[in-house]
């Protein structure tokens, strides 16, 4: 499959590339087949694209990356919708925005991914998590500057 993106240009994507994610995103429900893209110049950053709308590209972290006890709180029946097996890789990340000095991550709506059948899903926490919580701009783990960050969430 072929798509045009406004971020990456055009990119050549096999099904085997994508992440379906049943009931969609928030607030993007119908947009359901999701390329995890990686962040050429910033390791801490990942990127959802869209496989159907070029111009929808969510900046992504690895939450633990920033906040080292940052959990998710979600019920089985949330879960189900993953397949998850014994032994099966599950990725959380949460969305960034934000601009230069202030970038904020959702702790409270993560993406949880299961890498071995390319199922996703985003999730509302049973917990009391921040809709907005400020990123560190240094951390030991991820080492990077607002700067850097806004560059590519701009």
């Amino acid at each position: 499959m072929r798509l045009d993106t406004q971020r990456f240009g055009t990119l050549q994507l096999k099904a085997d590339q994508l992440f379906l994610f049943p009931q969609g995103l928030i607030g993007m429900e119908t947009l359901r087949h999701w390329a995890l893209m990686p962040d050429e110049q910033n390791p801490s950053i990942a990127w959802l694209q869209s496989a159907s709308r070029g111009d929808r590209a969510i900046p992504l972290i690895s939450p633990r990356a920033f906040f080292d006890d940052y959990r998710v709180h979600v019920t089985r029946r949330e879960l189900a919708s993953l397949h998850m097996q014994m032994g099966a890789e599950l990725y959380v990340l949460t969305t960034i925005s934000g601009s230069a000095g202030r970038l904020t991550s959702n702790l409270r709506s993560p993406l949880l991914l299961n890498l071995s059948r390319r199922l996703g899903c985003q999730v509302i926490t049973c917990d009391e998590q921040p809709i907005q919580q400020t990123l560190p701009l240094k951390t030991a783990a991820a080492n990077i500057t607002a700067a850097q960050l806004t560059r590519h969430v701009a």
